[in-house]
C-alpha cells in the first residue's frame, strides 16, 4: 500500500501559517527514487514558505519512516567516484576558514559523513576526526580507507557529551526530517564554546531565486531549504549563535557534472555535449559554485 503524504508544521518554529510557493508538476511514490540517490527525484514537492520564520519547506510531505527507508536503500555509487575531489574541496573550504574554526589539533566530528570525504580532509589539516555515518556501505569505504568513522545518527551514537571542538554537517541538515531536534543531539556532544558548522543549498541566492521552481537543488531527498537567515533561527533555538557565513566553492570532474547536469536538465543540447566531450576533459577538475553556503554557529553555554 503507497503510504499518504501527511501535513506537517514549519520544522524551525513550529508554525503551521505558511504560504504556498511551489506547487509539484509530477508524482512519484518509490522512496528509493525520492530519497536513495543524490540526483533524486524533482517536482514532486509541493513547498511553502512558513510565514513567522521564512523556512521554505515541503508540505505535505511523506511519514519519517517512509523517508528513512528511501535513505537506507541508498544505491548511489557517483559519490564515491569524486572522493578525491571532494576530500581538495573540504581541505580548501577549511583553509579559508581557518581564522573562525578551532585550530589544528582540536577534536572534530563530521555528521552524515558518507564515505569519510571530509574526515580525511579534516585530518590532513591537523584534526583528530571522526565520521557519523548511517550507511553499512559508506561506513565500510571509510574504515577500508582507515578513517575513524561510526555506524549511526546524531540521534544515536558512541560519543560522549562534549567530546568535540567542532561537529560539522555538510549538506546534511536539508535532508533531516526534524532538523532542530536534530541540532540539540549535537549541542552536548560540543565543549562550552564549540564550533557547529553547517553547509546547506542556498534559498536565497540570487541564482535560486531566479531559477525559481527549477532550482536545482529542489529535490526530493531535500526536505527544507534554507538560507542564512532561517539557519540562523534554527541555530538560535537549538542553543547556538551564528557568526559567520560565506559561499562553497568546490571543485568537481567535469564528466561527473555534466552527467548531473543531464540528470536535471534532460535536453538535446546537454546529451550531444556529452557526446562530444574528449575524454581528458571529462577527468579534469573545474571549480564552481552551486549556490552553496557554510554557516557557522558557536555553542552558547
Amino acid at each position: 500500500m503507497v503510504a499518504e503524504k501527511i501535513a506537517i508544521p514549519c520544522p524551525v518554529c513550529g508554525s503551521s501559517d505558511f504560504s504556498v510557493l511551489y506547487e509539484p508538476w509530477s508524482e512519484e511514490a518509490d522512496p528509493v527514487l525520492l530519497y536513495g540517490v543524490a540526483a533524486s527525484f524533482r517536482g514532486s514537492q509541493r513547498l511553502v514558505k512558513c510565514k513567522q520564520c521564512t523556512l521554505v519547506y515541503e508540505n505535505p510531505r511523506y511519514p519519517v519512516d517512509v523517508i528513512v527507508q528511501g535513505y537506507m536503500a541508498s544505491h548511489d555509487t557517483g559519490h564515491d567516484s569524486q572522493y578525491a575531489s571532494r576530500v581538495g574541496s573540504f581541505l580548501r573550504a577549511l583553509k579559508k576558514l581557518r581564522r573562525h574554526i578551532p585550530p589544528p589539533g582540536s577534536k572534530v566530528l563530521d555528521v552524515g559523513t558518507a564515505s569519510g570525504a571530509f574526515v580525511d580532509a579534516a585530518t590532513r589539516f591537523g584534526y583528530e576526526a571522526w565520521g557519523l555515518e548511517p550507511s553499512r556501505l559508506r561506513v565500510s569505504q571509510a574504515r577500508e580507507r582507515g578513517l575513524r568513522v561510526e555506524q549511526g545518527v546524531i540521534e544515536s551514537h558512541p560519543f560522549a557529551p562534549g567530546s568535540f571542538d567542532m561537529v560539522t554537517l555538510w549538506d546534511v541538515i536539508e535532508h533531516m526530517p526534524d532538523p532542530l531536534t536534530s541540532l540539540k543531539h549535537v549541542y552536548p556532544l560540543l565543549k562550552p564554546g564549540g564550533i557547529l558548522l553547517l553547509n546547506f543549498p542556498d534559498i536565497d541566492t540570487w541564482q535560486a531565486r531566479l531559477a525559481g521552481k527549477h532550482f536545482w537543488w529542489i529535490v526530493a531527498a531535500h526536505l527544507t531549504q534554507f538560507s542564512p537567515r532561517t539557519i540562523s533561527e534554527i541555530s538560535k533555538r537549538a542553543g547556538f549563535q551564528a557568526f559567520h557565513f560565506q559561499p562553497f566553492w568546490q571543485a568537481m570532474e567535469f564528466g561527473y557534472l555534466e552527467k548531473l547536469a543531464l540528470t536535471y536538465y534532460d535536453n538535446a543540447v546537454f546529451r550531444l555535449g556529452r557526446k562530444l566531450l574528449p575524454q581528458w576533459l571529462r577527468k579534469k577538475a573545474v571549480p564552481f559554485y552551486a549556490s552553496q553556503t557554510t554557516g557557522l554557529a558557536r555553542r552558547v553555554g
